[in-house]
């Protein structure tokens, strides 16, 4: 057997950074490995224990110890019942490519030319002086054009979603793919020509290009930040060794990381990257030229990719490849919500990882932020109040320390106040006496106050006790909260020291339970991990390995090999 017949791995272990969801520091809990090669099996396995990669590094989040959990989410293909909004989106697209749109058309136009004026407008940007901040031109007009075009298309009717054509089934196979040109070619009236192409995953000047635009316009990124070596890195570069790496067609493909590439009029508009499972069609990620945002491109390839899934699964061979996984759903993240409107859908319980319907987990994550589906339990609410504590620091919300310190200036200038204003009735008028009553003001003032009224005197101990009581209340209430924050740190420390949801404690992993687990040292030899005593740091990466051991399963960790550098 070669190396390449198995999955070679380097794991990193836990990791806590911030959440790129509700922007908390420190609210994201991951474990992170590093795949040299892995094979389709093996990653659908780990991928049905809720990892997922980016690039060659793969991640599992820890559902229940971070702010946004993120559950996994697929859909059993053959069962698709489209809703009429997403029929909608099939139907107005083949309406775009065979009959056009002049709505349509006039958004894309507007949306190039405003595309076009921004690249202007970067490029006068680039040569201008570092350090100005004179708003271009360029960039107004593409204001004022943007602006223009929305009242344009604002101000005319109303279209009504477009039907089907005639005579066009129903099943969503024939319908998504009734627009292509390649299946319709001697139709030569139609608007415009769409070509999707499915291909191995590889680096092309024009996907980097499409992929800068889409970051750059729909995430904000800096151009810095697109270069072609994090493109790459990011949605070239795949661990997955391909089953067909030469014999692969677009209608036997095999089992790896794919393009599925849109064109349209021989330009391409979008790209899904996708890896193609023994079980699963899974959903990387889609860029898409956004001059075509109008189309809807997004929702159109998850239907595209559905499509996928039962033209594959239809192929000898392909009889287990049932599944669209989504990646990961988070009840919390409006952009996610679209993921559970394709019906059938289920989550990953975190726990036991069988498959929940979509619709009963919903109703249990309406109460709780995490949970395990089949048997659902309420989290600790000092938990939950350290979560929410952790999520609000990053979003503006003042600390509770902050909230304490501002109560007791208030309090304390509010209750000297009313001691000073009694004092003001006590000054004395220097007219109103001598100068040797001035010289025995201190005797005076002492009398004054003897002498005083009694209902002076009563009010005076009244509101000195009044602030005693409001100084007595703020000290507990103080106090109260300070033990509260105290137990509710001793809490989250608590339960975040625990396994993680679904995995072992590494407490309960013993050397015996490390004999099958090989490594692969910087010295190329393969060995058991309980037989590397020579190294230094043994104890160390024993640890390390169990905790691996802990997170990918038994089986999966018997059958992979650790790559120790």
């Amino acid at each position: 057997m070669l190396l390449s017949d198995f999955s070679v791995i380097t794991p990193y272990g836990p990791n806590v950074s911030s959440c790129g969801y509700c922007k908390s520091t420190g609210g994201s809990h991951t474990y992170g490995m590093s795949a040299h090669l892995m094979t389709c099996k093996d990653y659908q396995s780990l991928v049905n224990r809720g990892w997922r990669r980016s690039g060659r590094y793969l991640y599992k989040p820890n559902l229940r110890d971070s702010c946004c959990p993120q559950y996994t989410i697929r859909m059993r293909a053959n069962d698709f019942e489209a809703s009429k909004h997403q029929r909608q989106i099939v139907n107005r697209f083949n309406n775009f490519v065979q009959e056009g749109d002049d709505n349509f058309d006039k958004d894309i136009a507007v949306r190039q030319k405003e595309s076009q004026a921004a690249e202007k407008g970067e490029s006068a940007k680039t040569t201008a002086e570092a350090g100005s901040d004179q708003p271009t031109a360029i960039e107004d007009s593409a204001t004022t054009t943007t602006e223009a075009a929305a009242a344009k298309l604002s101000t005319g009717k109303k279209q009504k979603p477009r039907k089907a054509p005639k005579n066009v089934a129903t099943d969503l196979r024939t319908r998504i793919r009734s627009s292509e040109y390649i299946h319709s070619p001697d139709i030569t009236s139609w608007k415009h020509r769409l070509r999707i192409k499915l291909e191995p995953s590889s680096f092309t000047e024009e996907k980097h290009v499409l992929y800068t635009k889409y970051q750059m316009a729909i995430h904000h990124e800096p151009r810095s930040k697109c270069q072609p070596k994090s493109f790459t890195n990011f949605l070239i570069d795949s661990p997955l060794t391909a089953t067909k790496p030469d014999d692969w067609t677009e209608e036997d493909p095999g089992y790896g990381s794919f393009h599925q590439c849109y064109y349209l009029d021989e330009k391409l508009i979008a790209v899904s990257v996708i890896d193609i499972l023994p079980s699963c069609v899974s959903a990387v990620y889609f860029f898409y030229d956004p001059d075509y945002s109008v189309l809807s491109l997004g929702k159109y390839s998850a239907q595209r990719e559905i499509a996928l899934v039962q033209a594959l699964n239809a192929k000898p061979g392909y009889e287990d490849l049932k599944f669209y996984y989504m990646g990961f759903y988070i009840f919390t993240c409006q952009k996610m919500t679209y993921k559970g409107q394709f019906y059938p859908s289920y989550l990953l319980d975190p726990e036991t990882y069988n498959w929940i319907e979509f619709k009963k987990c919903q109703e249990i994550l309406k109460d709780q932020r995490y949970s395990t589906f089949e048997h659902p339990a309420p989290m600790d609410l000092l938990f939950e109040a350290k979560i929410k504590s952790i999520i609000g620091k990053k979003q503006g919300a003042s600390s509770e320390s902050s909230h304490d310190d501002d109560d007791d200036d208030d309090n304390g200038e509010d209750g000297w106040a009313s001691v000073d204003e009694e004092d003001d009735e006590f000054d004395l008028d220097p007219d109103e006496f001598d100068a040797q009553a001035v010289d025995d003001s201190d005797d005076e003032v002492e009398k004054l106050v003897e002498g005083g009224s009694n209902r002076k005197k009563k009010k005076l101990n009244t509101e000195h006790d009044k602030s005693g009581q409001v100084g007595r209340a703020d000290e507990e209430a103080k106090a109260a909260k300070k033990a509260q924050r105290k137990e509710m740190d001793r809490v989250y420390k608590e339960i975040t020291s625990l396994p993680p949801p679904g995995c072992l404690d590494t407490k309960d992993i013993t050397p015996t339970k490390l004999l099958n687990v090989l490594c692969l040292t910087d010295k190329n030899a393969l060995r058991p991990v309980v037989a590397i005593d020579a190294y230094k740091d043994y104890k160390e990466m024993r640890n390390v390995v169990a905790e691996y051991y802990c997170q990918v399963g038994e089986v999966l960790a018997d059958s992979m090999i650790l790559y120790v550098r």
